[in-house]
């Protein structure tokens, strides 16, 4: 049978409409969400928002081969870095809430990072779902070996009677070190000079050298100046002393409470993450932390493990977000 154009036309419309009715219920089907018990299906990518090799990424690495052998499916560690961990979280804030994108976390990148931009590219609190805490890297204040500070109430007596006279080291202007200066000048009451460097890694010859009184820095940063004797310790920025320096005192129990700063890392996903997903998410991570294995591996660069609940990490989130915001607004820290 031959048919006239118009019933080609007819034919071929009705064709089309049978196959996009064909097609559209697959479509829907592939996007429905995943069953929760089905959940991890397929590889978890993990943001890591730092450089590959340095104490982020290696807690990150760690962290990720433990959480794969727990979940039954391959967590992927991809480093995205930029604009001191921003770029990497950033992206997370826009990834599907489906628990496949999740990111480090870390107090820098949350709590510092978008108060020192005119703009920042994320909210910390509403655009993230927080999964719970993975690690404390605290701060710790040296001073060269040839000085004659050994506690920090040398170092106040010595700062009160010569204003302006003691200077300190510092990753640079807004970093965790520099934040961690003026929580103890506050606290103190004293004059104290900022001398910030690129890295901190950069401010050790002059400390050695006698050019710098003291360092503001991580202590898996530190250890290795502490080690060889060329730094000493003075005090914690932390609630609690170290594993790897039990002798160091916080400052809190150098009689400076207000001079505490936990410099954590955790894991966040994006906002809308359910609740379900976080927990299970949480509850494989409080597994890993305590694996034997992972904490030794922690222990070594200075990483002591901080398991938390989904809630008591938020709630400490944003108490720093707010807390922070307070204290750079009073240093006069200015956004860029």
């Amino acid at each position: 049978m031959r048919l006239s154009t118009s019933g080609w036309i007819g034919y071929v419309l009705a064709a089309a409409h049978a196959l996009v009715w064909a097609i559209v219920p697959a479509c829907v089907w592939a996007q429905a969400p995943e069953p929760i018990g089905a959940y991890p299906s397929r590889a978890v990518r993990l943001i890591v928002p730092y450089a590959a090799g340095g104490v982020s990424d290696i807690v990150g690495r760690v962290l990720a081969q433990k959480m794969s052998e727990l979940l039954g499916q391959p967590m992927v560690v991809e480093n995205r870095t930029g604009a001191g961990g921003m770029v990497g979280t950033g992206s997370v804030s826009k990834a599907p809430p489906d628990g496949y994108t999740i990111v480090l976390s870390s107090l820098s990148a949350y709590a510092i990072g978008p108060r020192l931009v005119k703009t920042a590219p994320y909210d910390p609190v509403n655009d993230f779902t927080p999964i719970g805490g993975v690690a404390l890297t605290p701060t710790i204040l040296t001073v060269g070996s040839e000085t004659p500070f050994r506690t920090v109430r040398d170092l106040v007596t010595y700062a009160k009677a010569n204003p302006g006279k003691l200077n300190y080291g510092s990753s640079g202007i807004g970093s965790v070190a520099h934040i961690s200066a003026e929580l103890l000048r506050a606290a103190a009451g004293v004059d104290l000079t900022h001398v910030p460097y690129k890295s901190a890694a950069l401010s050790y010859p002059d400390l050695i050298s006698g050019n710098l009184a003291m360092v503001f820095d991580a202590l898996p940063s530190a250890i290795v100046h502490v080690r060889t004797g060329r730094a000493r310790p003075v005090a914690m920025m932390s609630d609690r002393r170290s594993a790897l320096l039990p002798d160091v005192p916080t400052f809190a129990e150098a009689g400076y409470p207000g001079v505490t700063l936990r410099l954590w890392v955790g894991l966040h996903g994006p906002i809308g993450l359910s609740g379900p997903i976080a927990q299970k998410l949480n509850d494989t991570l409080a597994k890993a932390l305590a694996a034997p294995d992972l904490r030794e591996r922690f222990a070594a660069v200075g990483a002591d493990p901080f398991p938390t609940s989904t809630r008591e990490f938020a709630a400490m989130v944003r108490q720093d977000v707010e807390t922070l915001a307070r204290t750079i607004d009073a240093a006069g820290i200015k956004p860029e």
